[in-house]
């Protein structure tokens, strides 16, 4: 039999942990509750390693120390998941280990030789005195799926009158691509969604008036990539919310074998949104792997080493991901004691590797959508950018009453957890779909960028039953439509419709959205856009929305990008920061990752 249990632990540098005592400490935590969450992690304690050398990579490697009087197979060396079985399961290539010799009257056998870490024996002694860590490839097996969805294309509002598309707050595909940038590491390009890189960035809108739920602002200026071409930008404000809703909320914690090396950063998110809440809000902590479990059950918050004693409440488990078991626990969770007065949210902290249970991205399209009907949202937290599954995540937002975002280091726990909290609990516009119809005798042609999966039909844009993102208190979603002026041209003919341009005074365009309002109203907003219109726009947002669509068309390799290049880019940068009055763009901001990214094309 094997002795004492071995005692688990990561390793980092002492500038990384210095950071990560700061990073409490801007949530609000307390000396003693900082030392607390800095120092353990899901069970295992956190080191420092003078060894260890910074680099920008929150991703740990989990440990194991065996003191001289145990008896085990390893020391220090990184695990990931229930023993090696659960490196399988992150992706990794399985290490070699050298062989234990059996112990019989404390005498070892024969010097070891190699052999498969899953065929050790079950007593051993540990032969080799100090043993190495694995050394990591700088670019592990990445095993990361998303959707490859094609790029829209132009079309002539004579062929295709109405341009329709659904709201979308979630910011997974910027966070993860800034991640990769600034480690300079190869990006796909059927991560990049433009509409999520356009609306992580907080625009300057004007806020809603009277009792619309959301306010429209509309500008235009010059295509950057396309001579011929000009833009047109579409501001959505969300309303602030009356008051502030009560919480009551199932914190899902996904603690399977995959997520290891991620559970550090997980542990600061949860701490994140911990600190946001108050007296009054509720809070359960459920974890799930193989199986699903009750970490803590309706804590009141308002008594913040309570929270911090939950957190700490959460260990690691290692094995397979039953993400769908945990997710129906949730739910039902939050049925049984659901609050009419109250935001009533899971928030599902996962890599998306749904391994056992519903796995495919039909089923839990179907899965999520029932539990849509429950009245109950969603939030999903993902990790693990060389494992995770971001189709699956974006899936299950899309269709769950959800949003989605992506956490890469402590940064992004900060931009869009921490700070946008608010707005992502509190939603004020259920089911915004959004339709843009150009008057022919001005427009010539219309593309809209990004929102590439989210296009809709006539029909789904009239059906009330259409389930879509909705819009959060002071949210904003910001689109980007590239024009062609002039008269447009049938490209296509038709038996019975012969429609002329006529004239309509200085009308381009007319938008109709359709929303529900929290309690289940439907309703319609409408807005004429003319010429005038734009023509007094003070347009101080189209240049940060031109730049962030050239540099979304630039990662994702368009085939749109037109005169877009690296050294343009770059030219764009400095011009949009000069205007902010910025010398020094912030670490991971959105300044600091395109420079980067345009120096490096």
């Amino acid at each position: 039999m094997f002795g004492r249990k071995a005692k688990r632990y990561y390793e980092m540098s002492r500038q990384q942990f210095e950071e990560l005592q700061h990073f409490y400490e801007t949530l609000g935590y307390d000396k003693s509750q900082v030392k607390k969450l800095s120092e353990h992690c899901f069970g295992a304690e956190v080191r420092i390693s003078a060894k260890t050398s910074y680099q920008d990579d929150w991703s740990f490697y989990r440990k194991t120390h065996w003191n001289d009087s145990d008896r085990g197979l390893f020391r220090s060396a990184p695990t990931g998941g229930s023993g090696f079985m659960g490196m399988a399961m992150a992706g990794r290539a399985m290490p070699m280990a050298r062989r234990a010799a059996p112990v019989e009257d404390g005498a070892c056998a024969e010097p070891p030789e190699l052999l498969d870490c899953m065929a050790a024996p079950a007593r051993c002694a540990i032969v080799d005195e100090e043993m190495p860590a694995v050394e990591m490839a700088e670019e592990p097996m990445n095993t990361a799926e998303t959707h490859d969805v094609p790029e829209n294309e132009q079309h002539s509002p004579l062929d295709q009158a109405q341009l329709i598309f659904s709201a979308n707050v979630n910011s997974a595909s910027w966070t993860y691509l800034r991640s990769r940038i600034a480690r300079h590491q190869s990006i796909d390009p059927s991560f990049v969604r433009i509409e999520e890189i356009l609306n992580s960035y907080t625009y300057d809108l004007p806020a809603p008036v009277g009792d619309d739920l959301f306010g429209l602002t509309a500008e235009s200026g010059a295509c950057p990539w396309n001579a011929d071409s000009e833009l047109l930008f579409l501001g959505f404000k969300g309303k602030k919310a009356a008051k502030d809703c009560r919480q009551n909320l199932a914190l899902l914690v996904d603690v399977s074998g995959s997520m290891e090396d991620e559970w550090i950063l997980t542990q600061m998110s949860i701490a994140a949104i911990m600190s946001k809440l108050k007296k009054g809000d509720i809070v359960s902590i459920i974890a799930y792997s193989d199986e699903t479990v009750t970490v803590v059950k309706q804590l009141a918050c308002g008594d913040m080493d309570k929270c911090v004693d939950a957190i700490m409440a959460i260990d690691g488990i290692g094995g397979c991901t039953n993400g769908s078991e945990g997710l129906t626990n949730a739910y039902e969770y939050l049925q049984e004691n659901f609050d009419e007065n109250a935001n009533n949210r899971v928030f599902i902290f996962t890599d998306g590797d749904f391994n056992f249970g519903i796995t495919s991205e039909g089923g839990l399209k179907q899965f999520i959508e029932d539990k849509r009907k429950t009245g109950i949202y969603l939030s999903i937290v993902g990790y693990g950018e060389r494992n995770f599954k971001d189709n699956k995540m974006e899936t299950l937002a899309r269709n769950g009453n959800g949003n989605y975002t992506f956490v890469s280091n402590p940064a992004d726990i900060l931009d869009n957890l921490w700070e946008k909290l608010v707005s992502s609990l509190v939603t004020v516009a259920k089911n915004v779909k959004i339709s843009v119809e150009f008057n022919p005798a001005y427009v010539k042609e219309y593309r809209l960028i990004g929102y590439d999966a989210r296009q809709l039909t006539q029909q789904e844009f009239h059906d009330t039953e259409k389930a879509v993102d909705g819009m959060g208190s002071e949210h904003n979603v910001a689109a980007l439509i590239e024009l062609k002026r002039g008269q447009a041209e049938r490209r296509y003919k038709t038996r019975y419709v012969n429609v002329a341009a006529e004239n309509s005074g200085d009308e381009i365009a007319f938008i109709e959205v359709h929303y529900q309002s929290p309690e289940g109203e439907n309703l319609v907003m409408t807005k004429t856009i003319t010429l005038g219109d734009l023509q007094a726009a003070d347009n101080r947002n189209m240049s940060v929305a031109s730049l962030l669509a050239s540099f979304g068309l630039m990662v994702k390799r368009s085939s749109h990008k037109g005169t877009m290049t690296g050294s343009k880019l770059l030219d764009m940068t400095s011009d949009v920061m000069k205007q902010q009055h910025i010398d020094t763009p912030t670490r991971y901001s959105h300044f600091d990752i395109i420079r980067k990214f345009a120096v490096d094309n």
